[in-house]
């Protein structure tokens, strides 16, 4: 308790050794998750059988081909943004079995016996404390081209993965848009992430790949707003919590260009996406990409961070 007390504050401490398991668990009705509210959500989502779910980038981000829980969690945010059931803010709520739960799926070392004797706050200190962390080369990549009912699907990966000594382990994941495709990206996914609230960071480097720079300029003097083109964009949302988005008006053009003035094609930094916050234990989806006509402008992803703020 002392150290949590005094590596992370006075705000954290409250939380995380008091109010976090003090609270009680938000009601289905008000998080738009009742039996009900699925069962209507899933009727959407089945709307989606049959047409070109690998070229709709939001259900590849949320793993619309394998299970429908992201969409569920998507709509179940849709919902609450549109009409909030409760004029209470959401609670953050956590019991002692969770976090029990939690370092038994994560801790093979633990059983129901030994975990007894260890202070649960010492769980929350290491938990605190553990890096929140994916690396690019171990996601997903997206590439959407795809034809109805996924005969002859091209959702295939292309080798993308690139060396650079001087990201995490050497190894990163080149973000591109190119002529012959229409959209790319990389898809992740954080799981059984406690309550609480998250800066979500990005480590990344940005490139003018020269590989397209005589394509590029052709289209510009055919179209001069062809040069400006540039923007990225990356979302994420939480099981039971809410969303971050952060899109085109901010990482466009001329974010690109000024951190590029800053960093050029040899350092690495760190985007701040947004901040994402999380009602109870919940998986967290999460999409990056780019959009560049002329695949001039590129951005080298390392990896992904989830760090617990006050």
């Amino acid at each position: 308790m002392i150290l949590i007390q005094n590596h992370f504050g006075s705000k954290l401490y409250h939380r995380y050794v008091n109010e976090i398991f003090q609270n009680k668990k938000n009601s289905d009705y008000d998080l738009y998750r009742t039996e009900k509210d699925k069962q209507k959500f899933e009727k959407y989502f089945r709307r989606y059988e049959g047409l070109h779910v690998c070229n709709i980038w939001l259900l590849n981000v949320l793993n619309g081909k394998d299970n429908n829980d992201g969409y569920i969690a998507h709509q179940s945010i849709v919902k609450q943004k549109e009409h909030p059931r409760t004029t209470n803010q959401l609670n953050m709520s956590l019991t002692i079995e969770e976090l029990f739960e939690y370092y038994f799926n994560t801790n093979k070392y633990l059983n129901k016996e030994n975990i007894l004797v260890i202070s649960m706050y010492k769980f929350i200190y290491f938990y605190l404390i553990q890096p929140k962390r994916l690396l690019g080369v171990d996601l997903f990549e997206i590439n959407q081209s795809c034809t109805r009912n996924h005969e002859r699907c091209f959702n295939i990966k292309y080798p993308i993965h690139e060396y650079d000594l001087n990201c995490l382990t050497g190894r990163c994941v080149r973000l591109y848009s190119v002529p012959s495709l229409y959209l790319a990206g990389i898809k992740g996914k954080f799981k059984s992430i406690l309550p609480g609230v998250y800066e979500i960071k990005c480590r990344i480097k940005l490139d003018k790949n020269n590989q397209y720079l005589t394509y590029y300029n052709e289209c510009c003097s055919k179209n001069h707003k062809l040069e400006k083109s540039m923007n990225c964009y990356f979302y994420a949302l939480a099981d039971h919590g809410l969303d971050c988005e952060c899109n085109g008006k901010k990482m466009n053009f001329d974010w690109f260009e000024s951190n590029y003035l800053l960093y050029g094609n040899q350092y690495w930094f760190h985007q701040t996406m947004g901040y994402i916050k999380v009602f109870e234990v919940s998986d967290i989806y999460f999409g990056f990409r780019t959009k560049s006509d002329c695949g001039y402008r590129n951005v080298l992803f390392d990896y992904i961070q989830l760090n617990v703020i006050e």
